[in-house]
């Protein structure tokens, strides 16, 4: 990515707030919502006359009660290439200056809610500084993942070198947005084994497939099968909090899927492909056929050899039901967490709370070795230590030893 980089610079703003009554004239603004502190000149240097074509900017049967109006800075605050975070009165926006022109859009990322003004600025785009999702600043439009929905983005014009911004009050609220999507025109017969598009898998990656195709005006039949009870949900959350439950980390709800045509068959584990009769077999014997599949089944926990497997309280982490148990079996008890990396140690992390003692088993001399290198291990080590974290490193399960179906010694 490159570009020039900016680090936002925090200041006080000064909030000048009116709710709209009636509707407002809207000088200078363009149709993406940005607007020049020369808005009021043509290219030329003339003033700006109204037209036909400057009337149509905003909606003429929108209700001006459903939106805000506030004057957020003078033009001369932010330089070229900053980003302000500034407050509406009813919510909060990312005020964004390039090129000489402003723009506004949601200040929260969708994915897991970071803040964006602590994010990084370059060439019409906006990177969250968490996990990188990046979204155009003209659009709002997500372009680069994790996470599916994009950014609402706000009119904004310039009034006697005041910046104001015109924001749906729904849309600060929720700080996200879907892309519109197109609806399944086939006659389909859900009973039938025949899929235009097949997808196997229900994490992001499937959905966002199946979702991608909808926006792009895809109308032929998308199913989307799993082995999961649940209808998609996040689940590198599990790790962090052990006791959400599947309607707490869903992704979309079974009646977003259904108002989009996007069918969901739930408890299907995909047995056979057949890429030449283009078919697949699922472990209950049902056959279907397809078009086009699209894999995304993700992966299972690696299985560890030793001895002593059969019993109750060792888990592998992977559905919500296995987090749960594993917080409400470790309450007050000594957990034992196998494993050193990301999974590991946030598991360790959500239990310091509630288990009687957490002790950590890793091959590895420190944590995170081969992820961020051995420096920054010993760091994480001694910080989880404070907070009453064992470490056995270099080490490695042999033998789990049993007394009434449950490990009592390792």
């Amino acid at each position: 990515m490159g570009g020039c980089f900016s680090k936002p610079k925090p200041v006080e703003v000064k909030v000048e707030l009116s709710l709209l009554e009636k509707e407002k004239e809207v000088d200078g603004l363009s149709p993406n919502g940005k607007a020049s502190p020369f808005a009021d000149c043509r290219p030329n240097g003339a003033l700006a006359h109204s037209s036909d074509e400057d009337s149509m900017l905003l909606p003429l049967n929108h209700n001006s009660r459903d939106f805000v109006e506030a004057s957020v800075c003078h033009v001369k605050d932010l330089e070229n290439g900053q980003m302000r975070e500034v407050d509406l009165g009813c919510g909060r926006a990312l005020l964004i200056k390039q090129h000489g022109e402003f723009s506004a859009m949601a200040h929260k990322c969708p994915h897991y809610g970071a803040p964006l003004v602590k994010g990084v600025l370059s060439k019409g785009h906006v990177r969250c500084p968490w996990h990188g999702a990046c979204f155009s600043t003209v659009t709002g439009d997500i372009e680069d993942f994790p996470g599916l929905d994009s950014l609402p983005t706000f009119q904004v014009r310039v009034e006697k070198d005041k910046v104001i911004i015109r924001a749906n009050k729904q849309a600060l609220q929720s700080q996200k947005r879907s892309k519109p999507m197109s609806r399944c025109s086939a006659v389909i017969n859900s009973n039938t084994g025949f899929s235009h598009v097949l997808i196997i898998g229900s994490g992001p990656a499937g959905l966002v497939c199946a979702e991608t195709l909808r926006q792009e005006g895809f109308t032929d039949r998308i199913v989307m099968c799993t082995m999961d009870i649940h209808p998609p949900y996040d689940r590198p959350k599990l790790s962090k909090s052990l006791e959400s439950t599947a309607e707490q980390l869903r992704l979309r709800s079974m009646d977003f899927l259904q108002d989009h045509d996007i069918e969901l068959l739930k408890e299907k584990e995909v047995v056979a492909v057949d890429v030449k009769t283009r078919s697949v077999t699922f472990e209950d014997g049902l056959r279907m056929e397809y078009r086009k599949l699209f894999i995304a089944s993700g992966s299972k926990p690696k299985p560890m050899n030793y001895k002593g497997k059969d019993v109750r309280n060792v888990f592998h982490l992977r559905t919500p039901e296995d987090a749960n148990s594993i917080a409400r079996l470790a309450n007050n008890k000594n957990a034992v967490i196998v494993g050193t990396s990301f999974v590991g140690m946030e598991v360790a992390a959500a239990l310091t709370d509630k288990a009687h003692s957490v002790s950590v088993i890793g091959i590895e001399p420190v944590p995170f070795k081969k992820a961020l290198g051995e420096k920054v291990g010993k760091a994480i080590m001694k910080l989880f230590e404070t907070n009453r974290v064992k470490f056995y490193m270099l080490n490695e399960v042999s033998e789990m030893i049993g007394q009434h179906g449950q490990v009592f010694r390792k």
